[in-house]
C-alpha cells in the first residue's frame, strides 16, 4: 500500500482499530456504519493484521467490538483469506456457490452504490483496484479456486469482491 491508501484507510472510516501487544501494533482495522437496503450493516473498510498473528481471531475480536447491532458485515476484498475470515466469522456467506436469495443481491446492489463500483452477476468489480493490491497474490487453500474458477476473479487485473456476510458465527 501506498502513503494515500494508509491514509485514506485510516482517515475516511467512522472508525479505526489498533491492537497492539508491548507497543507493537499487530493489525489495524477500519469500519463504517451504513443502511443497505434496509439493513443495518458494518462495511470493513480494511484490515491489516501481522502475518505471524493471523488466524489467531483477531480479525473476529476486533469485529466483535467493531459491530454495534448491524445484522450484516460486508467487505470488498481481492484476498481469499479475508473473504474466508469473514466467511468463517458470519453465519451466511455471498457469494457462496449458491444461488442469491433476492434480498441479498438488493443489499449488495447497494453496497456497490455505496462504494461507486458496478459489480457483474458475481459481485465481482473488474479491474477495481488496476493490478494486484498486494505484493503477491495471497491464496487461501478452501477459497482460491472459488475465487478464480466459479467468479472468474482475476487478482492480477485489480479485481475486487463484494462480499456480504449475515449474523454471527458461533
Amino acid at each position: 500500500m501506498d502513503y494515500q491508501d494508509i491514509y485514506l484507510h485510516v482517515t475516511s472510516p467512522e472508525t479505526v482499530f489498533l491492537a497492539e501487544e508491548q507497543n507493537r501494533v499487530l493489525a489495524m482495522a477500519s469500519y463504517n456504519s451504513v443502511v443497505l437496503s434496509g439493513i443495518p450493516a458494518l462495511i470493513v473498510e480494511g484490515i491489516a493484521i501481522e502475518p505471524e498473528t493471523q488466524g489467531k481471531g483477531i480479525f473476529s475480536r476486533i469485529t466483535d467490538v467493531a459491530r454495534d447491532g448491524e445484522y450484516a458485515v460486508c467487505l470488498r476484498t481481492q484476498n481469499p483469506r479475508m473473504y474466508r475470515a469473514l466467511q468463517k466469522y458470519c453465519s451466511l456467506m455471498y457469494p457462496n456457490g449458491e444461488e442469491m436469495p433476492s434480498v441479498i443481491s438488493e443489499i449488495r446492489t447497494a453496497l456497490a452504490k455505496c462504494m461507486s463500483c458496478e459489480i457483474n452477476e458475481n459481485g465481482v468489480v473488474k479491474g477495481y483496484y488496476g493490478g494486484l493490491f498486494y505484493g503477491e497474490e495471497p491464496t487461501h487453500p478452501k477459497v482460491t479456486s472459488f475465487f478464480r474458477q466459479e467468479l472468474d476473479l482475476r487478482l492480477e487485473r485489480g479485481d475486487a469482491l463484494l462480499c456480504i456476510g449475515l449474523g454471527r458465527s458461533k
